[in-house]
């Protein structure tokens, strides 16, 4: 007896398919990269080890800019097609002016070479953080970093670079320069709090749940075609 199993058959390549489909993405997922780092703030640019910033006090300045930019675990992401991404914490959100955060990539001679874009991966009202992701060529850019602060009523200036997660870093020493006795607010330092939530979410786990779900149901419609092979037997 002739057994017509077309549609049994169809339903049954279409859920193969599908788990392949799945399994894919989870392969793309996998094969994106995630490293731990830590930022290193820095008053002077640490390749010229000149102080930018017009308040130009070494004493006072490396503390605010540790303010600014947290002494905190950054996250490195590197997706599947190799574009670098780095999120890190900034402080005194409240004291910045709205709009007036910039960051910028120095080139080898510790000029600015671009204006970077960035993207905010969330505020933290309760601690005046705010996490942020920036794309980078590679994890060695050193970026400067600018804001208006609107308790100072200025532009203030400095640096960050990124070192791989408990590495000893060393923070550069500004050359001699004539020291400015123009004040420095000094803002309460939060720079070694712990930082939650700086990682870009996850889809490792979803995506395994959802390959997972595509094997059950691959499993299930083999059960259904033999069901209908001993039917069509019977």
């Amino acid at each position: 007896m002739s057994l017509n199993l077309n549609s049994t058959a169809r339903t049954f390549f279409f859920l193969i398919v599908l788990i392949a489909a799945l399994l894919a993405l989870v392969g793309i997922a996998a094969s994106a990269e995630e490293q731990a780092l830590q930022a290193v703030p820095s008053y002077a640019n640490p390749i010229t080890l000149e102080i930018e910033d017009t308040g130009n006090n070494p004493g006072l300045g490396q503390g605010m800019t540790e303010n600014l930019v947290m002494s905190t675990p950054a996250n490195l992401l590197v997706d599947d097609e190799g574009n670098t991404f780095i999120t890190f914490r900034i402080g005194l959100v409240v004291e910045t002016q709205e709009d007036s955060f910039i960051i910028e990539l120095l080139d080898d001679a510790g000029a600015v070479k671009e204006s970077l874009p960035y993207s905010i991966v969330s505020d933290n009202q309760a601690d005046n953080t705010r996490d942020l992701q920036v794309q980078v060529p590679s994890v060695d850019a050193i970026l400067r970093v600018s804001l208006v602060s609107i308790p100072m009523g200025r532009e203030v200036v400095g640096f960050i670079s990124f070192a791989p997660e408990g590495d000893a870093v060393e923070i550069p020493v500004a050359q001699e320069q004539e020291v400015d006795d123009t004040p420095i607010s000094i803002y309460e330092n939060t720079a070694n709090e712990e930082v939650t939530g700086v990682a870009e979410e996850d889809r490792g786990p979803l995506l395994t749940f959802l390959a997972i779900a595509g094997s059950l149901i691959v499993l299930v419609g083999g059960v259904a075609a033999i069901n209908a092979l001993r039917k069509k037997n019977a």
